[in-house]
């Protein structure tokens, strides 16, 4: 598509995207910067930005969503505008909140883009695991914009926390715990900016909500208003030291539709494994956190003899203080083995936990080195015991790489979500 001028007035307009808007002469507002002489505007598909122009101004575009006059009844970029340098004033911690669709992101961008043009040290914390603009999905991120944006996209995670779900239901403990450990390392900047996730609507997720601002105890609590399902969450920190501050959402924001939120994990997922390498790693020199498969565990082989003559399975076993692991190698020596569970719990009295390596091709891992600390994600290609070796797909080196967290999601080859649950790792 071929770029074209267009001559913008005083006013408000609405770009909605895909598009670039590069300004050719003037200047307009947006996203909390002014977008000068050279500077572009960058809208992802499925986002609506709003400009306010002051004065005429001529920007030269490539446009395949829409550019279109706004109705000021339709736009809240003058108070956005006010509550960002409020808040940014206030300086410290701040966490935005909101369901769905209320703006949380577009406001975050506000805020870090105020921050800057105040010549702020400013850092952001990426803590939506299914719909982050920083990391891969399943993840949470710091990082420190050091120029103006167009939209969050375009930072790069300076440090990550794996949590493995595109969901935080089922993973609020790993969230909060992550969000804390990126905060210790952002403590010397002047504003800390933390988007959030949608989840606010039920009792679980007005708990969770309330333990992450109890945790994070930021300076201002920004909730977006929404259609109110936030409402509680404002009111219930009305009477701490934290600052409420309620933003209002754009009455005219479109919802971004399920199968384009879908869309974009998976681009993101194939851009990860886009840059990756098949790597592999020593089983020795590593442990799977959080499982009691394949940690060192003294093995048991008369029992793996056993299993053999009476279930015709090759099983490798192996016991770790009061569990006893059972990893097989294909799904029918897996449903073998849950066959005969409760026989062998019996047997050797012990809780029996069963693996079929078959099924972690294609689970989506974190890796940590040995302080525990992140250093990015992979994707299982194979998993040999028996030969000694993991193999993974990442596009970070594994020389640091002490330990592998299993994630819930299984992605195919070509980044599809195949499976999300409880890691098939025990």
């Amino acid at each position: 598509m071929l770029p074209s001028r267009k001559h913008l007035v005083k006013g408000l307009y609405r770009a909605e995207g895909p598009a670039r808007l590069k300004v050719v002469e003037g200047g307009f507002y947006a996203l909390g910067r002014v977008f000068e002489k050279g500077d572009a505007l960058v809208v992802p598909r499925g986002i609506v930005t709003c400009i306010e122009v002051d004065a005429e101004c001529i920007v030269e575009g490539v446009i395949g969503g829409s550019l279109s006059e706004a109705r000021p009844e339709e736009e809240v970029i003058g108070v956005w505008r006010e509550l960002s340098e409020e808040v940014v004033s206030r300086g410290g911690r701040v966490v935005v909140v909101g369901e769905v669709d209320s703006g949380k992101t577009t406001f975050s961008t506000f805020l870090v883009n105020t921050a800057l043009s105040r010549g702020l040290k400013v850092a952001f914390i990426d803590a939506d695991v299914g719909q982050n603009d920083v990391g891969y999905p399943g993840t949470i991120a710091l990082a420190v914009p050091t120029a103006p944006l167009s939209w969050l996209g375009e930072l790069e995670p300076l440090a990550l926390y794996f949590v493995g779900s595109n969901t935080p239901s089922g993973c609020e403990d790993a969230v909060i715990l992550g969000l804390c450990k990126l905060l210790r390392r952002a403590e010397s900047y002047d504003v800390v900016v933390v988007n959030t996730d949608g989840w606010v609507a039920d009792r679980r997720a007005r708990m969770y909500k309330a333990r992450l601002i109890e945790a994070v105890m930021p300076d201002t609590l920004v909730v977006m208003e929404g259609t109110g399902a936030s409402e509680p969450l404002a009111r219930m920190f009305e009477t701490s030291r934290i600052q409420v501050v309620r933003a209002p959402t754009p009455p005219g924001a479109k919802g971004k539709e399920r199968e384009l939120r879908k869309m974009r994990r998976e681009l993101a997922y194939l851009d990860l494994l886009r840059k990756s390498a098949v790597r592999r790693l020593d089983v020795k020199a590593i442990r799977f956190w959080g499982v009691c498969s394949l940690n060192g565990g003294v093995r048991d082989e008369k029992l793996e003899s056993v299993l053999s003559s009476l279930l015709g399975v090759e099983a490798r076993v192996e016991v770790c203080g009061g569990v006893m692991a059972v990893i097989v190698g294909d799904e029918r020596s897996y449903r073998t083995v849950l066959d005969a569970k409760r026989e062998l719990v019996k047997l050797v009295r012990r809780e029996v936990v069963v693996t079929n390596l078959g099924r972690l091709k294609g689970l989506l891992v974190g890796l940590l080195d040995e302080e525990l600390e992140c250093v990015g994600v992979g994707v299982v290609e194979e998993v040999e015991p028996h030969k000694g070796y993991v193999k993974l797909r990442t596009p970070v080196s594994v020389d640091r790489v002490r330990l592998i967290v299993p994630g819930q999601l299984r992605i195919s080859e070509e980044g599809v979500e195949r499976e999300r649950g409880l890691p098939p790792l025990a």
